[in-house]
């Protein structure tokens, strides 16, 4: 009876003390995100570049949407485990302030700490009809595409980080890259590359907004 006791003893301790009774390590997104959303009546090109910005030098993660805000990535060559980042299109997803339910119009902010994807991918702002709450432009050229619009192919999308021209050609952008690089303002040639389209958020506030024009009583909204 006693050696019967002692092996039950030796059994159990053995089953707790076994890989497969450990807790499983807690990941990024699990042990520092949380959901904070809420939603708002317009949003600015302005506003979204500083939204933006603060996903710049943060980490990159497929599905991903949380981050925060101290230039470093947090769970750089962890890729696919619940780590820091958005990924491409999560990035537009929340800079531009678009809902949860698939083309919807309207605007909804984002705690940079909220761990939100949104359904859209890449290829839905490339294919986008114009139907939903962007719509690809009729070209690339410079004096059709603004700040904040963003460039699509079927696989990627970045966003225009800025209205300038860098030296070498292309243009600033952000975007979420991939693992290895994570999210940048990077300078990329996509008005040039033939896969990409260029596609605009609807209904942006002028940046001007309130004071774009004397006696204005409501946000002036721009396609």
């Amino acid at each position: 009876m006693r050696a019967r006791t002692v092996t039950v003893a030796f059994l159990v301790a053995g089953l707790l003390s076994g890989p497969w009774a450990r807790p499983g390590h807690a990941s990024w997104v699990s042990a520092h995100c949380h959901d904070d959303s809420h939603l708002e009546s317009s949003l600015k090109r302005a506003d979204a570049r500083v939204y933006a910005g603060y996903a710049a030098h943060e980490g990159y993660e497929w599905g991903g949407g949380c981050w925060n805000n101290d230039n470093v990535d947090d769970t750089r060559g962890a890729p696919d485990s619940g780590g820091e980042g958005p990924d491409c299109s999560g990035l537009v997803f929340k800079t531009w302030g678009l809902l949860l339910a698939y083309g919807a119009g309207g605007f909804r902010w984002y705690s940079r700490w909220m761990d939100v994807h949104g359904p859209y991918t890449a290829a839905a702002f490339h294919d986008a009809s114009g139907r939903g709450p962007f719509h690809v432009l009729p070209n690339k050229s410079r004096l059709t595409t603004l700040y904040m619009d963003s460039f699509a192919s079927e696989g990627h999308v970045a966003l225009i980080w800025s209205d300038s021209v860098p030296s070498g050609g292309g243009d600033y952008v952000i975007e979420a890259y991939d693992d290895a690089e994570g999210t940048q303002v990077d300078v990329r040639d996509y008005r040039a590359n033939s896969s990409f389209r260029a596609v605009r958020r609807k209904q942006w506030t002028p940046d001007c907004w309130p004071r774009c024009r004397a006696g204005a009583t409501a946000p002036v909204v721009v396609a």
